[in-house]
Order: C-alpha cells, then sequence, then structure tokens
C-alpha cells in the first residue's frame, strides 16, 4: 500500500483555507507548493479547485469561480501526475478529472472508472473508500452498456500492475539500448519548475494566468492546424495552411505544436520534406517546456544512423530521461531493451517492470508484454487479467497494433 504524501505547504495552506482564516497567507503557501513542493500534481489540482469553486468569506471579499481559468491548473496537474507513481490521492483526483470533465479534456466515465479502481486498490483508510463508492455510482450509470464501453475493470495483483519497485540489480551485460540505465528504481522526475500560480493580495487573485492562456491558446491553434491536415477534403494550400497554424502554436507556447512538428519533420508523413535537423530543433524546443514525448522522440532521432548528429550515447541519454519522466513509450522500449536479454532471469524481471509501468500509465502493449511473460511462467490466469487491461487500454491483439490516440495525455 503506497502511502499517501502531501506537500507540508499545500497541507497547511489548504488547513488556513479551510478555517477562512489567513486566505491570503494559506494561498501564498500553496502557490509555493507548486512551484517547488514534493507533491506538485496534488498542489496544481488544488489550485483548480480554487479557482472553479472559488472563496466565499464572511468579512471581506473572496475569490468569485474562474471555471474557464480552473481548466489549464487541472490539466497540469494531470501532467505532473503521470510523472509519478501516483498514491491513492493522486487516483482519487485522476478519477475526478475524468468523471467530471475538470481539465479540458472530455469526460470519459471509463478512464474515470479505471482511475477510482487503482485508488480502491491501493487500501487507503482516508481515500480509498470515497474512490470506490464513486467507482460503484459509475457501474451503475453504465450498466447497460457493453464491454467496450463500460469495461469492469478486474482486480489483480498490486504489486505487478500498480507502481512496481524497480530493482537496480541488472545484470552488467544487458542490451546496449539500456545500458545507460543506472539505478532502475529511480525513475523519479526531477522537481518541476511551474508558472506562479496563487499570489499573495487582498483579492486573492491569481499570478501569470496569462503565460497559461498563452499556451491555451496556442493549443487552440494547433487544433485548427491539425484538422486542416487531417481533412480528406484538405487541397495542398490548405495542408500549408495548418502547418502555418502549427507553426503559430508554436509561437504562442504549445510545446504540443512543437512536438507535432518534429514529428512531421521527421518525414513520416508527405506533408513536409524530411529534415532531421530541423526535426531535432523543434523537439528541442519542446524539451526545453518539459515534454517527455519529445525527449523520446529525439532519443530515438540520435540513434538514427542516417542523422548527422547520430549519437548512441545521446540517444539513450533522452529515452531514458523520458522514463524517468514516466513517459510510457520510453518505459515500454526500456522493458525491450531488458526483455532482449532472457538468458539472465534479473533482465526478465526488469523488463516486466519497466511494461509495469508503462501499463499503469495507459499504454495497452505493455499489459500484452507482461501478459506474454506471465505465460512464459505457466501464469495463465494472470495472463489473461493482463490482456483484458491490454484490451482496456487500445491494444488490439488480433492486429497487433495500440491505438496511438488512446491515452492523449502525453506531453
Amino acid at each position: 500500500m503506497a502511502q499517501v504524501i502531501v506537500d507540508p505547504k499545500l497541507s497547511k495552506g489548504l488547513e488556513y483555507l479551510k478555517s477562512g482564516k489567513r486566505i491570503d497567507y494559506a494561498c501564498k503557501l500553496i502557490n509555493q507548493s507548486a512551484k517547488n513542493g514534493i507533491t506538485p500534481g496534488k498542489s496544481f489540482f488544488a489550485i483548480g479547485e480554487i479557482l472553479r469553486k472559488g472563496i466565499v468569506l464572511d468579512d471581506k471579499p473572496g475569490l468569485e469561480p474562474k471555471v474557464e481559468e480552473s481548466k489549464a491548473f487541472y490539466d497540469q496537474a494531470i501532467t505532473e501526475f503521470l510523472k509519478t507513481s501516483p498514491d491513492a490521492m493522486d487516483y482519487l483526483e485522476m478519477g475526478d478529472y475524468f468523471n467530471y470533465g475538470l481539465g479540458t479534456e472530455p469526460v470519459n466515465k471509463v478512464r474515470a472508472l479505471e482511475y477510482y479502481d487503482f485508488a480502491t486498490n491501493c487500501g487507503d483508510s482516508t481515500y480509498s473508500p470515497i474512490a470506490a463508492q464513486k467507482a460503484a455510482a459509475i457501474r451503475r450509470e453504465l450498466q447497460n452498456g457493453s464491454a467496450e464501453v463500460a469495461p469492469v475493470l478486474e482486480k489483480t495483483n498490486e504489486a505487478q500492475v500498480v507502481s512496481p519497485t524497480l530493482d537496480s540489480s541488472a545484470d552488467s551485460e544487458t542490451h546496449e539500448e539500456a545500458s545507460k540505465v543506472e539505478d532502475s528504481d529511480s525513475i523519479v522526475p526531477p522537481q518541476a519548475s511551474p508558472v506562479d500560480t496563487i499570489t499573495n493580495n487582498e483579492n486573492v487573485l491569481f499570478n501569470d494566468i496569462d503565460k497559461i492562456k498563452s499556451s491555451v491558446d496556442g493549443d487552440l491553434l494547433l487544433v485548427k492546424g491539425i484538422r486542416l491536415l487531417d481533412s480528406p477534403a484538405s487541397n495542398e494550400a490548405d495542408l500549408q495552411d495548418g502547418v502555418t497554424l502549427i507553426n503559430s502554436a508554436e509561437a504562442e507556447g504549445s510545446l504540443r505544436a512543437s512536438v507535432l512538428l518534429g514529428y512531421l519533420y521527421e518525414g513520416n508523413t508527405s506533408i513536409l520534406n524530411k529534415d532531421y535537423d530541423e526535426s531535432k530543433r523543434h523537439y528541442e524546443i519542446a524539451i526545453g517546456k518539459g515534454s517527455a514525448v519529445a525527449e523520446y522522440r529525439l532519443g530515438l532521432l540520435y540513434l538514427n544512423k542516417d542523422a548527422s548528429f547520430y549519437s548512441q550515447e545521446r540517444g539513450h541519454e533522452l529515452i531514458i530521461s523520458s522514463a524517468r519522466h514516466g513517459y510510457t513509450y520510453a518505459l515500454n522500449y526500456l522493458g525491450d531493451s531488458f526483455r532482449i536479454k532472457v538468458s539472465n532471469s534479473k533482465n526478465l524481471e526488469l523488463a516486466y517492470r519497466y511494461y509495469a509501468l508503462a501499463g499503469e500509465r495507459g499504454l495497452g502493449i505493455a499489459y500484452h508484454k507482461m501478459a506474454e511473460i506471465d505465460a512464459s511462467r505457466q501464469e495463465f490466469e494472470l495472463a489473461k487479467v493482463h490482456e483484458k487491461y491490454a484490451f482496456y487500454h487500445g491494444y488490439d491483439k488480433e492486429v497487433d497494433e495500440q491505438d496511438p490516440l488512446f491515452f492523449s495525455l502525453h506531453i
């Protein structure tokens, strides 16, 4: 059972808010906890709650609800949660995010149910019962749905599915793609550097909200650009207009736009000509803004011998950094790297645990690979459970394909 940890400044700030005393100071504490505390996900979620609900005071003006502004903070909370191994409180808040549509992602009852189940399985005396009640409510709501629409996720061995602890005692002759992994149990992200959030003034206002609005505006431009690129009715001029919109989105601060431009310049489509140097430049812009996806993609690019900047060492460094930030495909990649060296049982166990980390973060194919290892160990019932989780997370066993759009929160 994972212990629930809350940053001390966040905890104290919430206590002051609950008591209705020293509201300005409470907001300052929560601001500090989001900037440099040990649980930024919880802090950003708390800020989202404050903005969405507002603050009501008896003796002086409080804060009016700002629902639209709150969404950016909920989104940031989810991003932070995905960088770590969430605890019961985190999973509960992730469930709320999808259950109530708190951020910019649409309501998704199935995903909310999954996170509530994870919270329930943590066995926490405070948050697990709350999650269990919400999960039961969703099941009642979806009781007439099909398995595809409303899957009932089965409980499984928590140690193997939820946040396994990685063993760092790997054989020294592991596959070269994983040779740079130094402490496997150190996949913990560095402290984030979020923008200033709650500021201390008489009206309990929020600081630097314009920076977040700019990023959101950039993402809106990105969506418009993607629609032009994806539309079957688009001609060559429309496609170029789409690229222009995506470049504008990057200029507005959208790191997702930078990642997409990096991908397009890899030459995987006919939209832009292949230019690895330009692809690298856009990925580096996204990495500068904290993108784990860009780290992984650029890492693979460094391993491409056709690139002028080919470097195995740098490629490995970037992929491992992406994995430490919790990116599912990077974790899956490391799992594959260790799995190749099956002659050493320790490597196979490490592969299994990397797959588990990728699976619990939403990558179905990683659960499928866990099931393959289960079957090789004659653990057929556990293999069936993991195959079900693979299906629920977008993996189609019949065609051996992972739906790339199934899990879209990674940045």
